[in-house]
């Protein structure tokens, strides 16, 4: 046979059947070729059975006469495969590939050649073919493993694309210890390494201080999280900063709140959140007080006469809304179940409540009445006290549940009756 194709790898779906399915390319031995089954996401998928170093229920590559047969290899024609129905029976279940599950197929030859040719002996020119062929293939697989690797372009050169060569560049050479849980990166010759972690941790910021490449730091003004790009003793955290010694990792003001409609403080109320305002296309119209980590405008406006500060992180007592100590106005708000102690109202009504269900009224003041202890008196010097029913009823005092003393009025004589 000859390798008239570069086809090395083949992809298709299931069908819920047995096949046959063609791999579109041809081998030379059935044990030369691997099948991924990609389990599918949704839906019905097949059920191939724990096999070898396959487990069920996840994706993974099958095992060849447990989940699948190999038919045509060794021949001209593209080989094909057909599933097993005891590889995908569970439980006297049998659930081929569906759709929802995709087959991977590539070439897995050993690299090997076992063919012994004798001295001064007949060469068989099928049997010499095939170890072109199979070196032709073992080419192809390799061509296809370096497909899906990561490497330098070859259009990278000389001092602008390395600072040693493209193979120092590309070798890691840290033992496995050296490697453990950390990244791969590389250093500042932009060689590979696998000994970097993250950064390390320094904490707040501090002036006076040696910072080297790859610490991390939080800046105290605003809570952000930076990361030391260029080894420096600290001056000025701005001044750092603008001269790109550190960079952003963690915005303190990175999260947003988008508009979905637009919005209107009025004068007199206040916005206060500490994200970043995403207007998102429509109008902020502030004519109170707005509080923000920043307003991102875009295509949105923001228009009015009200202060707006844009300060990254919101101090509270500062936008006014929390105070520790002073006086702060609510207007047209509802409180619901507040406790207030000591509280001087001034105006206003108060509407259907208890007065002193949880505590005793020890002084209450009404117009010229005043309740005091069992004294009910005038506050109006030498002012009567008006006892009126708005009707005809009598007035009743009592001692206790008992009646002490009923006064009564009817056609215009007064009755005063005792127990």
């Amino acid at each position: 046979m000859t390798v008239s194709s570069t086809t090395t790898r083949h992809s298709f779906n299931g069908t819920n059947s047995t096949g046959p399915f063609s791999i579109s390319f041809t081998t030379l031995d059935a044990s030369h070729i691997q099948v991924y089954w990609d389990k599918g996401s949704t839906g019905t998928v097949g059920t191939p059975v724990s096999s070898g170093d396959f487990t069920a229920g996840s994706s993974g590559y099958l095992v060849k006469d447990v989940h699948y047969s190999v038919q045509n290899a060794g021949t001209s024609t593209d080989a094909t495969i057909t599933l097993l129905s005891g590889g995908w029976t569970v439980d006297s279940t049998l659930q081929y590939a569906t759709s929802a599950d995709t087959f991977i197929i590539t070439r897995n030859i050993t690299i090997t050649q076992t063919t012994d040719y004798q001295n001064n002996s007949a060469i068989d020119a099928e049997t010499l073919e095939n170890s072109f062929d199979k070196i032709t293939q073992i080419v192809q697989q390799v061509n296809d493993d370096s497909g899906y690797s990561i490497k330098f372009s070859s259009a990278l050169a000389g001092s602008a694309g390395f600072n040693t060569d493209s193979g120092t560049a590309s070798t890691i050479s840290q033992n496995k210890a050296d490697r453990s849980n950390n990244l791969i990166s590389f250093d500042s010759n932009g060689d590979i390494i696998a000994t970097q972690e993250l950064g390390s941790w320094k904490g707040n910021w501090a002036t006076g201080t040696t910072y080297v490449e790859r610490d991390l730091v939080r800046d105290t003004e605003t809570g952000a999280v930076y990361l030391c790009l260029v080894g420096h003793a600290s001056g000025t955290f701005v001044t750092d900063l603008s001269a790109s010694k550190w960079e952003t990792l963690i915005d303190a003001g990175g999260f947003n709140v988008k508009l979905t409609s637009n919005v209107t403080v009025d004068s007199g109320e206040k916005l206060v959140t500490p994200y970043k305002i995403d207007l998102n296309g429509y109008t902020l119209t502030n004519n109170g007080t707005v509080f923000c980590a920043e307003i991102l405008t875009g295509t949105g406006t923001l228009t009015g006469s009200g202060s707006t500060t844009q300060s990254g992180p919101v101090n509270l007592t500062d936008a006014g809304i929390a105070t520790v100590t002073g006086t702060e106005t609510l207007t047209n708000k509802t409180l619901t179940s507040p406790d207030i102690n000591t509280p001087d109202i001034d105006g206003g009504s108060i509407d259907a409540c208890t007065i002193g269900t949880n505590s005793v009224v020890t002084d209450l003041r009404v117009d010229n009445l005043k309740m005091d202890g069992n004294t009910i008196s005038s506050t109006n010097t030498n002012g009567p006290i008006d006892y009126d029913t708005n009707g005809s009823g009598n007035h009743v005092f009592k001692v206790g549940t008992t009646t002490a003393l009923t006064i009564s009025l009817s056609g215009g004589n007064t009755t005063i009756t005792g127990p």
